[in-house]
């Protein structure tokens, strides 16, 4: 018969869960703006407080009113403490509802005094709703922001709400004994407690994980684009233009746009005068191109735009929108309206054309208007020379 030592397992979570409380705790410190550590170290520490609670109690696998409800206060808690970490609002009352209410009736409904299988099945039915909605959690925010280990704490979270339920369910096909002995515990209640146990180190091991996870998306994500713009940097720009244009296969079009005089702007109204210029021109630049086209910042005032399947008509048609569109947007810099102007070089290629050589193309026709006065649209033919030939 498959056995377990409560005791031994009490005494396990309450070690376990302690030592995550102190690693939240640390993580806090080094970060005070960051409310759900103080949750997680708060539902960890009520954890291991329960646990303690409940070796202390007469009999520890039933345990007591305290001691279950700070168990449930710690699945109550590292939920609100998920919520937090995924930009939503918190609600400490809704949070201490649950366990308050299972206080209240444990200690005062003379079912849940004189049953214990009365008690589990409601402290399975709450730990269940806690694991099932931090599960929920995980599951909206997985849409939005994908990290390595969520899906994972998805899975572990429903299987746990799910074993907690059938758990519940199980004190009426296999009910407790009324005089309790670990050895003779039925199946469910045994394979139960090593569930809760296994619970006090993954559930805080996820999340721990979670924001290491999302510190990696974002230092991935600020090397690969432009602090200032947001746009994919040159070297990520670059990169996924070989791979979107190797994936089309078909007519593409490249825009080189070059923002006219902006060290003038700079020398007159500051660096930070040119780079709102920038930002501003970079998010009209967007604004005009398809959904599917390619942008990215390749130097300081250069801009480069890839789309696929675009004749060499409707290329140039968005050469022209770009460039009046920024020409015909007001740039306040203080008190003054300051002219801001593009210059725009167009390349078409088809099938044979590689990107490198698309790129080289929008190039020279650029250098062509810059050559001839700036402020100007300049579609590639022959003869255009790159700028770096």
């Amino acid at each position: 018969m498959f056995s377990i030592d409560i005791h031994t397992l009490l005494l396990g979570s309450f070690a376990v869960l302690a030592v995550f409380s102190a690693v939240f705790l640390r993580h806090w410190r080094e970060d005070r703006g960051r409310i759900e550590f103080v949750l997680w170290a708060l539902g960890a520490a009520a954890g291991s407080l329960g646990a303690v609670l409940a070796l202390l109690s007469e009999s520890y696998l039933v345990g007591t009113s305290f001691a279950q409800s700070y168990l449930l206060l710690a699945g109550a808690l590292a939920w609100q403490g998920l919520r937090v970490f995924d930009h939503r609002k918190f609600d400490l009352r809704l949070a201490i509802a649950g366990p308050a209410l299972f206080f209240v009736l444990t200690a005062s409904a003379p079912v849940f005094e004189q049953d214990a299988n009365a008690r589990i099945l409601l402290l399975s039915m709450l730990g269940a709703l806690y694991s099932g909605l931090i599960a929920g959690e995980h599951w909206i925010s997985e849409r939005e922001e994908h990290l390595a280990n969520r899906r994972a704490a998805r899975i572990w979270f429903s299987l746990q709400a799910g074993l907690l339920f059938l758990a519940g369910l199980a004190t009426f096909i296999a009910p407790l004994p009324q005089q309790i002995v670990s050895a003779d515990l039925p199946f469910w209640a045994s394979a139960a407690a090593l569930a809760v146990f296994l619970q006090s180190i993954v559930g805080p091991l996820t999340f721990v994980l979670l924001p290491r996870d999302r510190l990696l998306v974002e230092t991935q994500w600020a090397s690969a684009t432009d602090a200032l713009t947001g746009l994919a940097n040159r070297f990520t720009f670059l990169d996924m233009l070989q791979t979107l244009s190797t994936k089309v296969r078909g007519e593409g079009a490249f825009l080189y746009v070059d923002v006219d005089h902006v060290k003038r702007i700079n020398d007159r109204y500051g660096h930070s005068g040119g780079d709102d210029v920038l930002k501003t021109c970079a998010d009209l630049i967007l604004r005009e191109l398809p959904e599917h086209a390619l942008l990215g910042r390749l130097a300081g005032a250069e801009f480069a735009a890839y789309v696929p399947f675009c004749k060499v008509e409707e290329a140039e048609r968005l050469g022209h929108i770009i460039h009046d569109s920024v020409e015909q947007h007001m740039f306040f810099l203080g008190d003054d309206l300051v002219p801001v102007t593009v210059s725009v070089g167009v390349a078409h290629g088809a099938m044979q054309v590689t990107a490198d050589e698309l790129l080289k193309r929008a190039d020279a026709a650029l250098h062509s208007a810059k050559v001839n006065g700036r402020n100007s649209v300049v579609v590639w033919g022959e003869g255009h020379r790159p700028s770096f030939a």
